[in-house]
C-alpha cells in the first residue's frame, strides 16, 4: 500500500510540472540574476496564490522556506501542489532540481542544489511533506 501512494504521489507531482511548464509560466528574471529579494517574493506569491501556510519569508526577504503539508496532523503546509510548483517556477528553480526535489526520499536526508545566484536545500518525510529552502548562493 506505501509503494502505491507513494507512486500516486509521483504521478500527481509530474503531471502538475508538466502543466506549470506547459502554460508558459518563466521564471522572475531578476530572481535568477541576484538572488531573492522581498518584491520578488511578493511577486511570486501572488502570482501563484500560495497560502501563507506555504511559506515563510526569511532574512527580510533574502531567502525562502516553501514547506507542503504532510501526513502528520499536527503538520503545518500547504494542501495547493499547483500554488506549490508555480512559486518553484517563479522563484526559477531548473526543472532539473525540481526532477531532483521529487525524487528525493526520506532516506537521503537534506539535499543541496546551486543554479546561477541561487541555492536551494530540501528534505522530505511523508509525516512532514516537502521543505524546501531557496536562498543566495554566496
Amino acid at each position: 500500500m506505501p509503494a502505491s501512494a507513494g507512486v500516486a504521489i509521483g504521478a500527481v507531482a509530474g503531471l502538475v510540472i508538466g502543466l506549470s511548464v506547459a502554460d508558459g509560466r518563466e521564471a522572475l528574471p531578476d530572481a535568477q540574476e541576484s538572488g531573492l529579494n522581498q518584491d520578488i517574493i511578493d511577486q511570486a506569491v501572488e502570482t501563484c496564490g500560495l497560502d501563507t501556510e506555504g511559506y515563510t519569508v526569511l532574512d527580510g526577504g533574502a531567502a525562502i522556506e516553501l514547506d507542503t503539508e504532510g501526513k502528520d496532523f499536527l503538520d503545518s503546509g500547504t494542501s495547493n501542489l499547483t500554488s506549490y510548483y508555480c512559486m518553484l517556477n517563479q522563484l526559477g528553480v531548473p526543472e532539473t532540481t525540481q526532477q531532483k526535489i521529487g525524487r528525493t526520499r526520506a532516506l537521503d536526508g537534506t539535499q543541496s542544489d546551486t543554479w546561477d545566484s541561487l541555492k536551494a536545500s530540501w528534505s522530505y518525510h511523508p509525516d512532514s511533506g516537502v521543505n524546501v529552502l531557496i536562498e543566495g548562493a554566496n
